[in-house]
């Protein structure tokens, strides 16, 4: 099954109370937007509306989403708050209502539904939602809820070896470039070492849209302050028979379950790096490996 990618995002104005919101789907070559607009609200408001009705879009149950908000506060009440929220019978910290409860409600309903992960990004990387949020509210009144093709963010996914030559970093580098040059936003592990640290100073360098995943709590080799860290949990992905695999393992699944395009630039001999190619290939991806090594066994 293939990973639903939604970016969302909410606008609205302080003066007038009027709001906006857009959820911009893709999955493989099916892409779509959605965008709707609403009076007396906020702006946590309406970036909430726009996850819950990304998600209320989604036709079948048990859907792989990831979903990238600009919102610290939807980011963190979904993966830091909502279950406190849920003990204390939706009461914050100060023992105070919490605000937008039946919206919350309707978003925990929904990742029950689904499998979804919540990913925080800057805003410069959701502009495309950003736009159309603005763009409905501007037009409130004038138009209806909206559905509509939407064009497809590429997330080009880098990978490599630890133990990597001047030539396979080169390489590394210049796939960055090439992925600044096209617009793609790069996906790559949190390795300090090898091509994971080459790909992620040289979009440290360039600012190009990157999100760094790992198994810690915060990325081994810095991640990118333009750009966003996922947390992989270890239970996300298990083996045929149940038992967890190796978190490296996870974490390299769901970079290749959240790209569209994958690069793996190997020495010819790490396992891990070969492992994560044959993976993406058979999830039916546009996977290529780079071999700096010996010649490849069929």
């Amino acid at each position: 099954m293939n990973t639903i990618t939604i970016y969302t995002d909410g606008s609205c104005q302080t003066q007038t109370r009027i709001g906006g919101w857009a959820a911009v789907l893709s999955c493989g070559e099916h892409c779509k937007t959605l965008s709707g607009s609403a009076a007396d609200t906020t702006v946590n408001a309406m970036e909430l509306m726009a996850v819950v009705n990304g998600l209320n879009a989604l036709k079948a149950a048990h859907q792989t989403v990831t979903l990238y908000t600009d919102s610290n506060y939807v980011a963190r009440g979904v993966n830091e708050w909502l279950p406190d929220w849920v003990a204390r019978g939706w009461l914050t910290a100060s023992k105070q209502p919490v605000a937008n409860r039946e919206l919350w409600e309707q978003l925990q309903a929904l990742m029950q539904r689904h499998t979804a992960t919540v990913i925080w990004i800057p805003r410069e990387q959701n502009g495309e939602a950003d736009g159309l949020a603005q763009e409905a509210r501007l037009n409130h009144g004038m138009t209806p809820t909206i559905t509509q093709p939407a064009r497809q963010v590429t997330h080009l996914m880098i990978a490599g070896s630890r133990e990597a030559t001047p030539q396979m970093l080169d390489y590394a580098r210049r796939a960055v470039r090439r992925a600044q040059e096209c617009g793609y936003t790069v996906v790559v592990g949190d390795n300090p070492k090898g091509v994971d640290m080459t790909v992620v100073r040289e979009c440290r360098r360039l600012k190009t849209p990157v999100i760094v995943a790992g198994a810690g709590n915060f990325p081994r080799n810095g991640g990118c302050k333009h750009g966003s860290y996922v947390k992989v949990h270890r239970d996300t992905y298990r083996a045929a028979g149940g038992h967890l695999l190796n978190r490296y393992t996870v974490r390299d699944r769901w970079l290749a379950d959240n790209a569209h395009l994958g690069v793996f630039i190997w020495n010819g001999d790490s396992p891990g790096t070969r492992a994560g190619y044959e993976y993406m290939v058979s999830r039916g991806k546009d996977a290529h490996l780079i071999n700096f090594g010996a010649e490849i066994q069929p």
